[in-house]
């Protein structure tokens, strides 16, 4: 056993705010993102506090290891409590349990090595505690059972995990891409795991930096160390996990919306009736629209580069898009605000 994967799932986040609530935070049916893989050699999660400033301005990106993830809503009877699973195949499934006030975890997938096998959480690990605003945390005891079918192995589990946002600030990512809003969620776990084979104390953290405009972590890191104790010995590995946003390779939130630059003219704005969406750029395809909880509220296509969104029947109130290529690339996002006649 000379490798172990047992990463905490990345949560998710939508338009940053004050506080994560389950609308902005929680994974919901039809969600999707992707991360590519980064350099992990001497990269730091950085400082906690008020007003940090993270620089990653120079990690190395591997955008030919890409893992895509989509969450859906799930009834899985072996994972009985979760109602959501979050996905990138088969053998990479993640299974929540999200509601108002929390988001738990329940278990999955995991790798030790080559070798495959699942966990499942009787008593399950905290990954929020809703309202949750910097500087607020909760923790809760883990405990339930592991199964590793090639090596005819399973077992028991117990231990301990703490959910706390210890960071605001700055993020800076290559390009250079600078995101002033950011929020950092450090999950962390240790479990005492015991099988026929072997016992192992393994102690997962995760640094999950959120940006507003942004659903997934635009970064995350992780790290997990295991001390094993096994009829063939005593061993201790530990390994670092580092990805990045596909998406977070522009600024947010419709900054300088009107200038030629950013090729997607919105006006006007704010508007009680209609808001029209020019661009000379005719790779645009579709505009997704969504609400301040990150519910999506309106998509429309592109024709000659233009859109004519009714905005009449809108609540009043501001909204974000996502504006996409034909094959789903983001190419732009911004905000509009919609007022009353």
């Amino acid at each position: 056993m000379k490798k172990i994967y047992l990463f905490l799932f990345a949560a998710f986040s939508y338009t940053l705010s004050a506080q994560l609530t389950q609308a902005n935070h929680a994974p919901a049916n039809g969600d999707t993102y992707t991360m590519y893989r980064c350099d992990s050699v001497n990269t730091s999660p950085g400082a906690a506090g008020s007003g940090v400033t993270w620089n990653f301005s120079t990690i190395a990106t591997y955008s030919n290891l890409a893992r895509s993830y989509t969450a859906q809503a799930t009834s899985n009877s072996t994972f009985a409590a979760a109602n959501v699973a979050v996905a990138s195949g088969g053998n990479d499934i993640q299974y929540l349990a999200s509601t108002t006030s929390s988001l738990v975890y329940y278990g999955g997938n995991i790798g030790v090595g080559q070798v495959a096998g699942t966990v499942n959480y009787s008593v399950p690990a905290i990954y929020a505690s809703y309202p949750m605003g910097y500087n607020t945390s909760a923790s809760a005891a883990v405990a339930g059972t592991l199964n590793i079918p090639s090596l005819s192995a399973s077992g028991s589990f117990t231990g301990n995990s703490t959910v706390l946002v210890d960071g605001s600030g700055t993020i800076i990512l290559p390009g250079p891409v600078t995101f002033t809003n950011a929020l950092r969620v450090v999950s962390s776990q240790t479990i005492y795991a015991t099988t026929s084979l072997a016992t192992a104390t393994v102690t997962q953290t995760n640094y999950d930096y959120y940006v507003g405009g942004i659903k997934a972590p635009v970064l995350t890191i992780g790290t997990a160390t295991a001390d094993i104790a096994s009829i063939l010995g005593n061993s201790q590995t530990t390994q670092t996990f580092v990805a990045r946003n596909k998406d977070a390779n522009q600024l947010p939130t419709g900054l300088n919306q009107h200038s030629e630059n950013v090729g997607l003219s919105v006006y006007p704005n704010p508007s009680a009736s209609f808001i029209n969406f020019v661009s000379e750029n005719q790779s645009m395809a579709t505009l997704k629209v969504y609400d301040v909880t990150g519910k999506l509220v309106d998509s429309q296509v592109f024709h000659d580069g233009k859109i004519k969104l009714d905005v009449a029947g809108y609540n009043k109130g501001i909204y974000f898009y996502n504006a996409f290529d034909a094959t789903d690339n983001k190419l732009r996002t911004g905000k509009f605000t919609v007022i009353q006649q």
